[in-house]
């Protein structure tokens, strides 16, 4: 008899903290950047009678010996519904036979390991004392990379940055429970000049910000745009600053915020100049100044989703949780 395990979301956050999400990244990266996983550039499947697409993202990591697939609806009409922006799901595999182990929620686990990302890279990229952030959003995503954020970094003050006012001071006041630190909504664009790290966590399909807007020593997180077309981070800015990727063939095929100045003639391929795995472990130079601006671009990969969903579900085979399905 053939068995699988669902995981649910709550139990994705009973079993996986920010701090051991972040370390887990640093793992997953350092292994994408070491060529120790095959994982293809997912398959974006439009569906553009609903302004929507799925994503499809497969990954095998030999060091757990799993094979990994999430499959992501992204649906842009979902904020008409009350519905989330995105639905998620990961399956696990056992690579010797094949056999599926697991089900888990991926829009939980994506925020985590999204976030964590961005934990990770704030933690290599960001100046030591830096303890103003500002936030790009207000949703799933933008919470969790304030969380990763506060993880990393000794944090006083936020500022956040939203089209919808009734949304931002909502998530404000969450934050700021959550957290115990001040969370403000910002009320003039010029406040960004007193951030010492930026996360940017939209949908937005030009800049959310001009570069005039940026103080010398910031880092960056851009972890919304994953298209071509779309962009949150100034060309002038990318050009500016020292660049670091998820995983340079991926964001060479997606990343609208290097696609675009590259395009533009603004930087070359040479600029980007290490995947963050790299930089994690030890092969290359992060920030060099108290001055540089540095900026991480992440589309997400596969091997993020796989390790995390591996420490999961080792957790929750350990305590009995999630539910066993037969197949």
């Amino acid at each position: 008899m053939n068995t699988f395990r669902y995981i649910s979301g709550e139990v994705v956050r009973q079993v996986l903290d920010m701090p051991t999400a972040i370390g887990l990244m640093r793992d997953a990266f350092i292994q994408l950047s070491e060529g120790r996983v095959t994982v293809p550039v997912r398959t974006t499947l439009p569906v553009p009678e609903h302004d929507a697409r799925t994503l499809f993202m497969p990954v095998y990591l030999p060091d757990a010996a799993r094979v990994g697939v999430k499959v992501v609806s992204i649906n842009n009409e979902n904020s008409g519904r009350d519905l989330p922006l995105i639905h998620a799901l990961v399956m696990v595999l056992d690579a010797p036979t094949g056999r599926p182990l697991a089900l888990m929620d991926g829009e939980t686990l994506t925020a985590l390991r999204t976030g964590a990302a961005s934990g990770l890279a704030t933690d290599l990229l960001a100046r030591e004392n830096a303890s103003v952030v500002a936030i790009f959003g207000a949703g799933a995503q933008a919470r969790s990379q304030l969380e990763a954020v506060c993880a990393v970094r000794p944090i006083t003050r936020v500022l956040v940055f939203s089209r919808g006012a009734d949304k931002a001071g909502a998530f404000a006041q969450e934050m700021q429970t959550a957290l115990g630190i001040d969370v403000q909504v910002a009320e003039q664009p010029a406040q960004l000049q007193h951030a010492d790290v930026i996360c940017t966590a939209t949908t937005s399909a030009t800049p959310v910000f001009d570069h005039q807007q940026v103080k010398a020593g910031v880092h960056i997180n851009g972890v919304g745009s994953y298209r071509p077309d779309m962009a949150e981070v100034p060309g002038e800015t990318v050009q500016a600053a020292r660049v670091f990727v998820d995983h340079r063939g991926s964001c060479l095929a997606e990343a609208g915020d290097l696609i675009q100045p590259l395009e533009a003639g603004l930087i070359t391929e040479a600029h980007l100049l290490a995947e963050i795995g790299a930089v994690a472990a030890g092969y290359t130079a992060g920030r060099i100044s108290a001055q540089d601006i540095t900026f991480f671009k992440s589309v997400g990969n596969a091997v993020q989703d796989l390790v995390a969903a591996s420490y999961v579900l080792n957790v929750a085979q350990e305590r009995g949780l999630g539910v066993e399905v037969v197949l």
